[in-house]
């Protein structure tokens, strides 16, 4: 009889391959898709772009699925590193993300909301609290934000507690145990209900300001308060807007200070 001795190759082999796999994540990072959901936001989604271009984590992808009338694949094609995903007809929020995880190519999945803002080391802060090990049950997401009102000119501080989700990051192996719902609102609610994963919250509100601009899809808090009204009595930050966002986006979210409607 004959005996194969090829095995130990070939676990040397894989070994090489894996720790190569390892010392290319350590000096790039590893690939990060972000996914966006958007619908008829042209001038929110030129915002975003720009966001996203100006991340200082560069080891990135960014999936844009739209279901508008109103297509902004022109927008999204200003990188090689943007995918973007035209749907016949209007879908729900939470179909539409999974869509963009099913064509993403990243092991880390970074949600980011079409209509809100991120500095520029929001993703390297993001990724950097992802666990090495165990991922699988864990997501990260923001503790603390900041809030921009349109029409009014400060800043709100929205506290700590939350789970933005605007800023959830999270490996594919998680989504895999349970996609998000096919809802119009509150997917991200619905999601974390269903994953139950172990939360690293990251409080550097600067990171990340969520903007209510008066066409919002959230609008009530799980108490049927009105969101608006309960960010209204948020407490004012102690920086001004000047202060916290990148200078190329400023122009843009000081017109909505001024309570410029940039959308319909």
């Amino acid at each position: 009889m004959v005996y194969c001795r090829c095995f130990p190759r070939l676990d040397k082999l894989a070994a090489r391959a894996a720790l190569a796999h390892v010392l290319y994540n350590v000096a790039v990072g590893e690939l990060v898709s972000c996914v966006m959901a958007t619908r008829d936001r042209p001038n929110f989604i030129r915002q975003a772009v720009r966001c996203f271009l100006h991340q200082t984590y560069k080891h990135s992808e960014l999936v844009v699925v739209d279901d508008g009338e109103q297509p902004v694949a022109r927008l999204c094609s200003r990188s090689p590193r943007f995918r973007y995903v035209q749907l016949p007809r209007m879908t729900p929020t939470g179909t539409k993300l999974n869509i963009g995880i099913e064509r993403a190519k990243g092991t880390a999945i970074q949600k980011l909301d079409d209509d809100d803002y991120y500095h520029p080391d929001f993703l390297k802060l993001a990724v950097s609290h992802l666990p090495e090990k165990d991922r699988t049950d864990c997501l990260v997401g923001w503790d603390c934000f900041l809030v921009l009102l349109a029409g009014e000119a400060r800043l709100c501080h929205s506290g700590h507690g939350w789970v933005a989700g605007g800023t959830l990051c999270f490996s594919r192996k998680l989504w895999e145990r349970a996609h998000f719902r096919d809802v119009m609102r509150d997917e991200d609610y619905w999601f974390l209900k269903d994953v139950q994963p172990k939360i690293v919250r990251v409080c550097a509100p600067e990171h990340y300001m969520l903007v209510r601009h008066g066409h919002n899809t959230w609008n009530r808090l799980r108490n049927r308060k009105r969101v608006d009204d309960f960010f209204r009595g948020l407490p004012e930050y102690q920086k001004p807007l000047g202060e916290v966002v990148d200078p190329c986006a400023l122009e843009f979210y000081r017109s909505l200070a001024r309570g410029r409607c940039m959308e319909r």
